[in-house]
């Protein structure tokens, strides 16, 4: 984990606040009149005269005392939120024109909770985009993300309803594979009839 501009964490353990932010938080809170200074005392094992020294700059928040207080404060970082698993609908190919075989009663784990809501996996067959995804492995794409950027990977579906999966090129506009293969040739898409199904977001690390 990377840590930037933030209190001290240290391994298997919370980043707590430090006592300044602490104090004033406490601060800002008992103004509030959130809670009453006796019932903070008793969760701290305190008496309530201590807190009130705190408040007057009189006392220091103890080393040990600080995690507990952060918590009944609300400061201590929130745990993220859990990844929803992504459902695998079916299989994509990697290689000419096939019908995408639908099956949307598995899932996989979710590689990353910022994946949007709407996206799904898919597992490739075939070995026209090898040197990007090798053959059974599994892409997630986006359907809500189909405007063509060139250099972009998409699952493309032609007039007969079979999809692919290939990296999309201007100038013209094509369907390039990316295979260590060299029978895989490019599919103009210029004449029409072609869906985009969505663009591939992911692989084995984001795309």
């Amino acid at each position: 984990m990377s840590v930037i501009d933030r209190s001290l964490r240290f391994s298997q353990c919370e980043a707590v606040p430090n006592h300044d932010d602490i104090v004033e938080e406490l601060r800002r809170q008992v103004a509030g009149k959130q809670f009453t200074q006796k019932a903070l005392a008793d969760h701290l094992g305190l008496a309530p005269a201590r807190i009130t020294e705190i408040l007057k700059g009189e006392r220091r928040v103890q080393p040990h005392e600080m995690p507990a207080l952060s918590d009944w404060l609300g400061m201590l970082d929130e745990a993220p939120p859990a990844a929803k698993p992504i459902p695998l609908l079916g299989r994509v190919p990697g290689g000419n024109w096939r019908e995408a075989i639908s099956n949307a009663s598995r899932s996989i784990p979710s590689p990353d909770p910022s994946m949007p809501p709407s996206a799904y996996a898919l597992t490739v067959e075939g070995d026209s985009m090898d040197l990007v995804v090798p053959d059974s492995s599994t892409i997630i794409i986006d359907p809500m993300d189909v405007d063509l950027w060139p250099g972009r990977y998409y699952v493309i579906e032609n007039g007969e309803r079979e999809t692919t999966f290939k990296q999309y090129k201007e100038s013209p506009a094509r369907l390039v594979p990316c295979s260590s293969n060299p029978d895989h040739k490019e599919i103009p898409i210029s004449g029409g009839g072609f869906r985009v199904v969505g663009r591939v977001i992911w692989r084995a690390s984001r795309m």
